[in-house]
């Protein structure tokens, strides 16, 4: 049986889409989607996004990462889910979807960007300090540990954020790490690891938005906000609040092919 699905990524962050009606009962298969993610025998891709019917909204997206986990929520899967369903005359270019963390709008820009509305990120701790990095959990959807850095590298990311992401502060759930550092008035710079996905990122749009929110907290950033991510740029938008808050960014299509199950 051959199986449906579409490749794409935002800013670097890559997904294996389904359509739930079109797609036996096996893509949502823990085992399944390791296989499907898997970059030398499989599709390759961070994660996977089903897409479905669902009452009162445009459609449905569940993400799971690549470990097979499900997880709340995630921006950039969102922007592709959103280009993917337009493109397939499904939906609009303004679109009213539902997640994992609840109810969000979208809009697919004249340039081709895609607009999205994101939860109110909120912290969901006071000041903690894991393995010398001062932070907060900032809930943007999903689990997100921001903590401030200057003259930061990537050999230190790769070093630091797995312990961060198991640190019994966070367990057992664990939790997505952020290191964000100040390159201007207007800009900042975002390194994110990713539980269930167990790599340094080329882009996390939640992380983005959670960093943003930590950094305009302690440098009273006014909107909007930039943020440069190893695979590009996305725009973080906020009202005085952060009760309004949308996420701008590309969303790529790539191709459309079939998956044949007996190889699973």
């Amino acid at each position: 049986m051959k199986i449906p699905f579409t490749k794409a990524h935002g800013t670097g962050n890559d997904f294996i889409i389904f359509i739930k009606n079109e797609c036996p009962d096996i893509i949502s298969n823990s085992n399944f989607i390791q296989k499907a993610c898997s970059r030398r025998t499989g599709i390759g891709a961070d994660a996977v996004l089903i897409l479905s019917d669902e009452n009162n909204y445009d459609f449905k997206m569940d993400y799971y990462n690549s470990d097979g986990s499900w997880e709340t929520f995630c921006a950039n899967g969102a922007r592709c889910a959103t280009k993917l369903m337009f493109q397939k005359g499904i939906i609009r270019k303004i679109t009213e979807f539902v997640s994992g963390d609840g109810h969000h709008k979208a809009e697919i820009l004249e340039n081709g960007l895609v607009r999205l509305k994101m939860i109110p990120p909120s912290y969901q701790s006071e000041i903690l300090d894991i393995d010398g990095y001062s932070g907060r959990h900032v809930d943007s959807g999903a689990r997100h540990f921001a903590t401030e850095v200057t003259g930061f590298s990537l050999e230190k990311a790769t070093k630091f954020a797995p312990k961060i992401r198991y640190s019994p502060e966070f367990a057992p759930k664990g939790i997505n790490v952020n290191f964000y550092e100040k390159l201007d008035k207007s800009t900042i710079k975002v390194i994110t690891y990713e539980k269930g996905i167990e790599k340094i990122m080329l882009s996390c749009g939640s992380g983005s938005v959670a960093a943003s929110y930590h950094a305009s907290q302690n440098h009273q950033f006014k909107s909007p906000i930039k943020v440069k991510v190893r695979g590009g740029e996305l725009l973080v938008e906020f009202d005085e609040n952060w009760k309004n808050v949308w996420l701008t960014g590309p969303a790529t299509i790539l191709f459309s092919a079939t998956i044949d199950i007996e190889n699973f």
